[in-house]
């Protein structure tokens, strides 16, 4: 039975709500997603409370979400207000306004209950041993030090893109003086971290400001591909964006490539921030997560249904049998398929010269290489590359994606129109064409030696002999359909490898 749970954050500067799905046989996905500006902290930093009009609209906006849920019939909904609520004296009165008038059972988190949510949000998207994860938002910014994939240290600091606007009245122009007492404020609230100072790791960034650092530079760099998640932005390309826009007026902003107008008035304080942690910790990079609290949420709901660790281990694994289980993929078909490619990567490879990052990324593709059929079963290889390409994968770089796709594609033999396509030849060098005709060769292989899907191809020998390299087939049948389809691949095997292939 298909179990469908909304999740909300009602943050200190927008409100969010996704809708996902759990379906019967534990696959998930997400099926709606909805972002609105409510500028829950405006005027707040004077008074300390939420203004009457501040928490009208966001009761607004939380009637529409209702809505919503009961619109696409959700069986659940988890709801959380972070900083602005938190701090508010009058944050208790609010909540109890928003069930009167809406029903959604809203709670107030702490901030380390914010940032641990942050913490599973991004651990299970983004594939990092060691690294501090940043997520700043109007009214706070919690931050947390990892190290072997677990918080080490957990800190929510008081201020956010939207507070520190107000208290730096940085909306429009900034002055050199009002950036110096910006970044001296700052400064003097991270030096009480002492865990903070030179880690030399990379920085992984939530929210807003970070996604809209990764669009700025996408845009500036004509970046072909426009996900967000696991982009990666050096300290200098940074530096030069951020200089960039404390010299701009709130006008020019509103029209800066990439960056959203509605966050154009506070994205000096947000930039200002990340640049501060950048220069405390001595960051080797930035990295921006699209998942973060709402993610965390989600996944600590599934997995503790799933009787799991909060923490999946294998992240890559988890979202490729996702793909597989949502897409409703022949599971036993797509791991045969698997295990025999990786036999004849494990025994070929003197002659294959790939790493092991290499034997992931054929696992992966021999996984998904039939998901397509979902579309059409005529040309599904396409289908199922364009699947691979667009598909929530976890634990890849944007161009290991894409050399999935291009894998998965030629499962059937190598197009030309692969290397035409725009998006590819874009991310994929000559190194990454070589390497992904080796590995679909192989996946060819496996797949011609199941091509009746009955497993009758049990296991195989590869072997190398001089100027030949043999395939000796484990099986009590005489296969003929595998062995014709397999003898097919040879020219191309002599053509990729210089070898002789010889099906026994």
């Amino acid at each position: 039975m298909t179990e469908r749970v909304a999740i909300i954050d009602l943050g200190s500067n927008s409100a969010r709500l996704i809708v996902m799905n759990i379906y019967h046989n534990g696959a998930y996905n997400l099926v709606y997603n909805q972002k609105e500006s409510v500028r829950l902290s405006e005027g707040m930093s004077e008074t300390g409370i939420l203004t009457r009009d501040s928490m009208w609209r966001a009761i607004g906006t939380l009637k529409v979400f209702a809505h919503m849920c009961e619109i696409v019939k959700v069986d659940k909904i988890l709801a959380v207000a972070t900083a602005a609520v938190r701090n508010a004296r009058n944050g208790r009165e609010f909540i109890d306004l928003v069930h009167q008038h809406t029903g959604i059972p809203l709670q107030i988190i702490s901030g380390e209950a914010e940032a641990r949510f942050g913490y599973i949000g991004i651990l299970n998207t983004i594939d990092v041993e060691n690294a501090l994860l940043f997520d700043l938002g109007g009214g706070s910014t919690e931050v947390t030090l990892i190290k072997d994939r677990q918080p080490a240290e957990v800190f929510s600091i008081p201020f956010g893109a939207v507070n520190l606007t107000e208290k730096f009245a940085s909306q429009d122009k900034i002055s050199e003086s009002q950036l110096f007492s910006m970044r001296e404020y700052i400064m003097s609230r991270l030096e009480r971290l002492p865990w903070l100072k030179r880690l030399g790791l990379p920085i992984v960034g939530v929210g807003g400001t970070a996604r809209n650092i990764a669009k700025m530079d996408q845009k500036f760099k004509n970046y072909p591909f426009p996900k967000v998640h696991n982009y990666r932005c050096g300290p200098m390309a940074f530096e030069e964006l951020w200089r960039e826009l404390t010299k701009t007026s709130l006008a020019q902003r509103r029209k800066y490539p990439g960056l959203s107008s509605e966050r154009a008035d506070i994205i000096i304080a947000g930039t200002t921030i990340v640049k501060s942690l950048l220069e405390i910790s001595q960051a080797t990079n930035i990295i921006i997560s699209g998942c973060g609290v709402r993610e965390g949420m989600f996944m600590e709901y599934y997995l503790t249904k799933q009787i799991q660790s909060e923490i999946i281990p294998d992240i890559l694994l988890h979202s490729t049998r996702n793909m597989l289980l949502f897409y409703k993929g022949n599971e036993a078909h797509a791991e045969h398929v698997a295990k025999l490619a990786e036999t004849m990567f494990d025994k070929w490879q003197p002659i294959l010269r790939l790493s092991s990052r290499d034997r992931k990324l054929l696992r992966v593709a021999a996984l998904l290489h039939d998901i397509g059929i979902t579309i059409n079963y005529y040309d599904h290889a396409r289908h199922s590359a364009y699947l691979v390409e667009n598909a929530r994968l976890f634990g890849l770089t944007h161009r290991e994606q894409m050399l999935v796709a291009v894998i998965a594609g030629w499962h059937n033999g190598p197009s030309a129109k692969y290397v035409r396509n725009k998006i590819y030849s874009e991310f994929l060098d000559q190194h990454n064409w070589q390497t992904a005709r080796k590995l679909a060769l192989l996946l060819a292989l496996a797949e011609s030696l199941e091509t009746t899907q009955l497993g009758l191809v049990r296991d195989v020998e590869p072997t190398i002999t001089g100027s030949h390299a043999s395939l000796k087939l484990i099986t009590n049948d005489p296969v003929s359909i595998e062995r014709q389809a397999a003898a097919q691949h040879r020219k191309w095997f002599k053509k990729e490898l210089g070898f002789d292939l010889i099906i026994d």
